[in-house]
């Protein structure tokens, strides 16, 4: 007989539904929780007989306490320890004496350390000492240099006498003393100027000479002299400048301005032995002929 298209489906329907029925049973229906739970029961009266009436609970007849005697043992021997508890011993020994080595040998690492340290900031210290004696030596030996230069002048002025009577000086100002710059030319008779013939421009920065010195533009008809405060690195380069320092006798703040744009411009030559900031001056001077 051929079923007919609903008796098939009706068919089918019931055989997934039991299908997933028995699924879910087998899933959640027939397994057991885990942990299994304790066991449980019902706490019966304490009593000797199956029988028995009244209100009140008779307390148990107290047992006589028997004193169990404990026979004397005379000559027990000691327990011999194993051998694996002597390997235990000496396995623990070798560990404490593993750690104990490993903290003398980093106690020793990190004085050996702090000597390297201490070697090393000596080292450090006799350098900066050779170095600025290094210095002190080349200044005095330039300052001997120079002094030299000025007997020089003052020997060859007019013939070798001065028109003075005082044969350690010569200039055009009153006092005593041998007008001009200590690094300028005994053949020069400039009075005013650069220290190595510069056009109105002088400069005061210890051991260093001169690359670049831009002259500020003449902006006034005012005569006199602005002094420019300067530090500058080791490659010669003008970091800062400060206008108006002691010995500036003028006040326009116009050339205060071009005098320090002209310093800030000005190089001078690279020294790896100077301090890393040098401080120094620079000197214009200011006036038309």
């Amino acid at each position: 007989m051929e079923l007919t298209k609903e008796q098939r489906f009706g068919i089918i329907s019931s055989i997934i539904f039991l299908v997933i029925f028995t699924g879910l049973l087998l899933l959640f229906g027939f397994s057991s929780p885990f942990p299994p739970p304790e066991e449980e029961g019902i706490l019966i009266n304490f009593g000797t007989s199956e029988t028995g009436m009244g209100a009140v609970e008779p307390r148990p007849a107290s047992q006589p306490i028997q004193e169990e005697s404990v026979p004397e043992q005379t000559n027990i021997p000691e327990p011999t320890p194993s051998s694996d508890n002597e390997e235990e011993v000496v396995t623990q020994d070798f560990d404490n004496t593993a750690v104990i080595e490993a903290k003398k040998r980093k106690k020793k690492e990190e004085q050996e350390a702090i000597k390297h340290k201490q070697e090393q900031a000596e080292k450090e210290r006799k350098r900066q000492e050779e170095i600025e004696y290094k210095k002190q030596e080349e200044e005095r030996v330039r300052k001997e240099e120079a002094q030299k230069v000025i007997n020089d002048r003052a020997k060859n002025a007019f013939g070798g006498q001065n028109p003075t009577g005082d044969n350690t000086g010569e200039g055009e100002t009153s006092g005593k003393g041998n007008q001009g710059d200590p690094n300028g030319d005994i053949n020069s008779k400039n009075r005013v100027g650069g220290s190595t013939g510069g056009n109105g421009i002088a400069f005061n920065l210890s051991g260093r000479s001169h690359r670049s010195l831009p002259e500020p533009p003449k902006i006034h008809k005012t005569e006199g002299k602005v002094v420019v405060e300067v530090t500058v690195d080791q490659n010669g380069n003008v970091l800062t400048a400060r206008p108006g320092v002691k010995g500036t006798t003028l006040s326009d703040e116009a050339l205060w301005n071009v005098a320090k744009k002209a310093a800030l411009d000005a190089k001078f030559n690279v020294d790896r032995d100077a301090a890393t900031v040098q401080k120094g001056t620079i000197t214009y001077f200011f006036g038309f002929d």
